[in-house]
């Protein structure tokens, strides 16, 4: 897998351009473009085929509906704090599957200004959503669980849909983390008739458990506004519902692979919908028919905003870079942060890793700089490749 050794029929590299988005700086798409944009300032004469990627993170939804050639729609639903919003869905396969981004209804991006009240925040909207495209005759929802600002365990969307918490007196709580201590029984029974006709697929991009030092409420809770008081209360109360879930239908929430992801959601989905919870990536190339897109193509660019070991764990770039290892392309990644010493796992999969910065900076620069860096830095890497195809 020598990159300056493709001799190309007529002198013309076959691109491939598969990138994840770089978080908080440019979605998938807007980073093939940038890399594209790169490429054809060079002198490299190539032809080029952008198949943006994703692995359930942000934007997944949005790509997954474009690849499979689906319509967007909008419905009106709680967001994470309880205010209005305007989320999308995609439905594909002639309306019959519904395509829904976890950060369209309870993500940060539908909370206003800067407040973050961790022990408030709800899936509510999820669930309404849910509601909305199960009475529009879908008979599957794909779930897309990344860029959630939520820490309920999904009892917001349990609620919409028909779950009932109920108090010592059998009263209905309107319940939230901060108050679930107040529950004394679940009643599920309304759930199986609403969605049983309906198969939930759902993209996961961390394989965190539930509960302790890995789960949900440790590891994401600091990173969606909570204090150090506010984690261990919410640790609790997903250690509670967990009891209660056991005592209501069998089943241990902290016991389901991923079942940390989107702040405990996604246990609650496996358990109380029998959905499948699949790594992202791997799901999103196989429904896309990525492995199709390789073919006649003698490089593939990928990329997202960190290349470490880390994405050896079923990341994006990881996954698209293992299947062009296994048709023997070579594979360039590009990345924000990449390691200063790259592991012989990494190196195995990347031809080349590239850092994209062209200074010492801070990261909210770095993130700023985004676009033009990975412009230039294509640039090189098609001026380079030019070089070594003598043109």
């Amino acid at each position: 897998m020598d990159i300056f050794n493709l001799k190309i029929s007529a002198n013309m590299y076959r691109i491939l351009i598969a990138p994840n988005s770089f978080k908080g700086s440019l979605t998938a798409d807007e980073v093939a473009n940038a890399i594209e944009r790169g490429l054809n300032q060079s002198k490299l004469k190539f032809q080029s085929n952008k198949f943006p990627i994703g692995d359930g993170g942000d934007h997944t939804a949005f790509l997954l509906t474009n690849h499979l050639k689906g319509d967007f729609n909008h419905y009106l639903v709680f967001g994470a704090y309880e205010d209005l919003v305007d989320a999308c869905f995609g439905l594909t396969n002639n309306g019959k599957t519904a395509i829904i981004e976890v950060a369209e209804t309870s993500g940060f991006k539908t909370i206003q200004g800067e407040t973050r009240r961790v022990l408030r925040a709800d899936t509510k909207g999820l669930g309404q959503l849910i509601d909305h495209v199960l009475s529009l005759g879908v008979c599957e929802i794909i779930l897309c669980l990344g860029g959630s600002a939520t820490i309920d365990g999904g009892i917001g969307m349990l609620t919409a849909l028909g779950v009932r918490f109920l108090d010592a007196a059998h009263h209905i709580v309107d319940v939230y983390p901060e108050n679930f201590s107040q529950v004394s029984s679940i009643d599920a029974s309304a759930l199986k008739q609403k969605t049983n006709h309906c198969k939930f697929t759902v993209l996961c991009d961390v394989d965190n458990p539930l509960l302790g030092e890995r789960g949900a409420a440790k590891v994401f809770g600091p990173q969606k506004g909570a204090t150090e008081k506010e984690v261990i209360l919410l640790e609790q109360f997903l250690s509670g519902f967990n009891e209660l879930t056991i005592k209501t239908l069998g089943k241990s929430l902290d016991k389901v692979k991923f079942g940390g992801a989107a702040g405990g959601l996604s246990a609650t989905l496996s358990v109380y919908l029998n959905a499948d919870l699949l790594e992202g990536a791997e799901y999103f190339c196989k429904i896309t028919g990525f492995k199709e897109a390789l073919s006649n193509v003698d490089l593939l660019i990928t990329g997202e905003g960190s290349i470490d070991y880390q994405s050896l764990n079923g990341k994006a770039p990881y996954v698209v870079a293992k299947y062009a290892l296994g048709e023997n392309i070579p594979v360039i990644g590009l990345a924000g942060n990449v390691p200063r010493e790259v592991t012989a796992d990494l190196q195995q999969h990347f031809t080349m890793l590239l850092s994209i910065g062209s200074k010492p900076e801070s990261l909210l620069e770095a993130i700023d700089n985004t676009y033009e860096n990975l412009v230039r830095t294509s640039k090189q890497i098609g001026n380079i490749l030019s070089v070594y195809n003598n043109e």
